[in-house]
């Protein structure tokens, strides 16, 4: 029973979340993330993805990216997949391997995002799945906790609505 609880916890903190971020609720900025290069960019201000307020960004590797915000201890992985395959098949093959405690869809913006969690007892973790522009995208983040819940969910809703691809570069333009 505790752990139905814990779920209808979790799914209510996400609806809040998505709704805040996506302005249908009536309090608060809802804008998590600007383009202001004054963060820490690490040479990643050329990117397709943005700066993000607070976060440092680092480039990975000509496929991924790295957000970290030191003052809630986050980071957020973003990085692009094989286009070879379609996003519905690739979360549809992750859940039926029953790794994820549970899964959430979302239209956000016309962008359909596939969010996978595996949820602990004070922190989760979450990959969000997406394809935009025809191409495919993870957003990835471990240990958040609960309470930081809506400040990930808002940032990541953030990433999908600023992604874009661009050429042969795997989505990350100009490093």
């Amino acid at each position: 029973m505790k752990k139905l609880y814990a779920l209808l916890v979790i799914l209510i903190i996400l609806y809040i979340g998505i709704n805040a971020g996506a302005g249908n609720l009536p309090f608060g900025d809802s804008t998590p993330a600007t383009n202001d290069t004054s963060a820490g960019n690490n040479g990643v201000s050329n990117s397709t993805f943005p700066n993000m307020d607070n976060f440092t960004s680092n480039k990975v590797n000509d496929s991924a990216v790295s957000y970290n915000d030191s003052n809630y201890n986050m980071t957020i992985y973003v990085t692009t997949l094989d286009d070879g395959q379609k996003v519905e098949d690739i979360v549809s093959n992750l859940l039926s391997s029953g790794q994820y405690t549970s899964n959430q869809t979302i239209d956000q913006n016309g962008v359909t995002a596939y969010f996978l969690y595996n949820e602990g007892v004070e922190s989760y973790s979450a990959d969000i799945y997406f394809n935009k522009n025809n191409k495919n995208y993870v957003i990835s983040g471990d240990d958040i906790s609960y309470e930081d819940s809506d400040y990930f969910i808002n940032h990541c809703k953030y990433l999908i609505d600023t992604s874009s691809s661009s050429g042969d570069s795997g989505g990350f333009s100009r490093w």
